[in-house]
């Protein structure tokens, strides 16, 4: 399903044919960190593979969900996206929060970044695995959250986990060098039971065509309100800006209409389809 979501005109794009890189799975356990947080450890607990015991003097539960954030290219551990989604998360919901920091990789070239998702994602998936074999820990209660390279990322451990974690989130999806025909180093709908995605600069860094159950696409999911003239950074990031506020708004007033393309709603072909809500803490997965 694709939604169209639309606060002011809506922006024009044109769908890129994208180039396809071989996959570098050489990533080992310490090129990845996780930061824990929970409403009794706000400041946030380092937590690596070799240490997962720590877990046990935190807030950490196992009757609690458990989210997963991963950040994009350059990224780490304290960029906005990390901050913005985890302080929201936790104001509202009362749950296990893991920052995945992959910075050792992020912050190299993006070729170099973009070939090691798959490799990323399998780590995260292991040590998600760690957490069952330890913890008791149940995939109905994970979910992945992720921006740009690291919501190919929750892709990839989604596919290791056998599709079986609750959701995922996709915020803007990287596009350059991700194909539509080859699924296998991003996010698709089987990485998980439920995927959702929020396209916000598609044909430029974001990803344009569906990747999820549902797609959504602000504005057109191009260019952004705001923005000015953009390079694409501005609208890329407002895919996590958005999924924020849907979090924080006491109504998520993000309310969109199922539509198959972008020429029919603009037609008013879609004005008597089903409605949906982007984001949100409790995704929409009718």
């Amino acid at each position: 399903m694709k939604y169209f979501l639309y606060e002011s005109s809506p922006g024009v794009y044109e769908v890129e044919d994208l180039v396809n890189a071989e996959i570098d799975t050489m990533v080992s356990q310490s090129d990845v960190y996780y930061h824990f947080f929970s409403r009794s450890n706000p400041n946030g607990v380092d937590i690596r593979d070799t240490d997962i015991d720590a877990l046990g003097n935190t807030g950490f539960s196992v009757q609690r969900d458990t989210m997963f954030v991963v950040h994009g290219w350059k990224g780490d551990n304290d960029v906005s996206l990390n901050l913005k989604v985890r302080e929201a998360i936790l104001s509202k919901e009362n749950i296990n929060v893991f920052v995945v920091d992959w910075s050792p990789i992020a912050n190299k070239n993006y070729i170099s970044a973009k070939n090691s998702v798959v490799g990323v994602g399998r780590v995260v998936a292991s040590f998600v695995q760690a957490l069952q074999s330890r913890f008791s820990l149940s995939l109905s209660t994970v979910s992945f959250v992720g921006f740009s390279l690291g919501a190919h990322i929750c892709g990839a451990a989604g596919a290791a986990l056998n599709g079986e974690v609750d959701h995922i989130v996709g915020l803007d999806p990287a596009g350059p060098l991700f194909s539509v025909g080859n699924t296998n180093d991003r996010l698709d709908p089987t990485d998980g039971r439920f995927v959702q995605v929020i396209h916000t600069n598609g044909g430029l860094l974001g990803f344009r065509s569906p990747a999820g159950h549902s797609d959504y696409y602000p504005n057109g999911g191009s260019s952004q309100p705001g923005c000015g003239l953009d390079i694409g950074n501005c609208a890329h990031s407002r895919a996590y800006l958005y999924y924020t506020e849907s979090i924080l708004a006491d109504t998520n007033r993000f309310v969109s209409m199922q539509c198959a393309s972008h020429t029919d709603y603009t037609r008013g072909n879609c004005n008597d389809n089903a409605k949906s809500v982007l984001g949100g803490y409790t995704v929409d997965k009718r």
